[in-house]
C-alpha cells in the first residue's frame, strides 16, 4: 500500500526555515521556479512544503519579499457565485489571496498569472487561436483532480479580489500588454511549426497581476 504522505506543521516548517521565507512559490508541483521556496498540496520530490494554499503552515509576516502563483489561482471558486459546498471542498479565490496577505510581512508582494477571460474569449470570437488550445486554458488539463478550473479571472475581478483581501499598489505586470507587442503576435498554432515565439501569444491570454501588503 502506498504511504499517504502528510501535509508539512507549523513547527516542522518553523525547524526548516527559521529565520522565515525569502520567496515562495505556491502550487509549484515538478515545475518549481528557481530561487523560491515551494508549496503544493500534491507530494512530489520538487516540493519542500507539503501544504493546503488555503492554510499554509506558516506564522504571519513569514515570507519576507514574494509569494508567487502561476496558474494556481483559477483552480479556486467564485467568494459568492459558487455553492457553500464548492466553497468548503475547494476554497475560494478571496480566500486564498487573504491566505496569502496573512503570511506576507509588510511590504512583501503577491505575484500571480492566471488565464485572463476576456482576452481569451476575444480570441475564441475572432478565432485567433485554435478551440482546443483555448479550451485547455478554459477547463484545465484534468490530469487529476486539482487539475480543473473552476473560476477564469478577468481585470476587473483581481482589483476587487485583491483590494478586499488588502492589497495595494495594484498592478497589471503582462509582458505583453503594449500595443506595439500586441499587434506583432503571431497567431500561427505552434502545432504547424511557423511559430517559435508562441509563448508571447500564450502570454498575452494570461493576467499577470501583483500586489504589495501594506507596511
Amino acid at each position: 500500500m502506498k504511504k499517504k504522505s502528510i501535509p508539512a506543521t507549523k513547527k516542522q516548517v518553523l525547524a526548516k526555515y527559521p529565520d522565515g521565507i525569502e520567496r515562495l512559490e505556491i502550487g509549484s508541483g515538478d515545475n518549481p521556479e528557481p530561487g523560491y521556496v515551494h508549496a503544493d498540496i500534491q507530494a512530489s520530490p520538487k516540493v519542500d512544503i507539503l501544504a493546503d494554499a488555503r492554510k499554509l503552515p506558516l506564522p504571519d509576516n513569514f515570507v519576507k519579499d514574494e509569494i508567487r502563483a502561476v496558474h494556481i489561482m483559477e483552480h479556486f471558486c467564485h467568494p459568492e457565485l459558487s455553492s457553500a459546498q464548492m466553497r468548503n471542498d475547494i476554497g475560494t479565490t478571496l480566500e486564498v489571496l487573504k491566505e496569502m496577505y496573512r503570511v506576507l510581512a509588510p511590504g512583501g508582494k503577491f505575484f500571480m498569472v492566471t488565464p485572463d477571460y476576456e482576452k481569451i474569449t476575444t480570441s475564441a470570437a475572432k478565432r485567433r487561436v485554435s478551440f482546443d488550445r483555448l479550451q485547455s486554458w478554459t477547463v484545465g488539463g484534468h490530469l487529476n483532480m486539482f487539475d480543473v478550473h473552476h473560476w477564469l479571472w478577468t481585470h476587473d475581478d483581481a482589483e476587487k479580489w485583491f483590494s478586499l483581501a488588502g492589497f495595494i499598489e495594484l498592478q497589471d505586470v503582462n509582458p505583453i500588454r503594449a500595443r506595439s507587442k500586441i499587434w506583432n503576435l503571431n497567431w500561427t498554432d505552434p502545432k504547424l511549426g511557423q511559430n517559435d515565439r508562441w509563448f508571447e501569444t500564450e502570454w498575452y491570454h494570461w493576467l499577470f497581476f501583483e500586489g504589495v501588503k501594506p507596511r
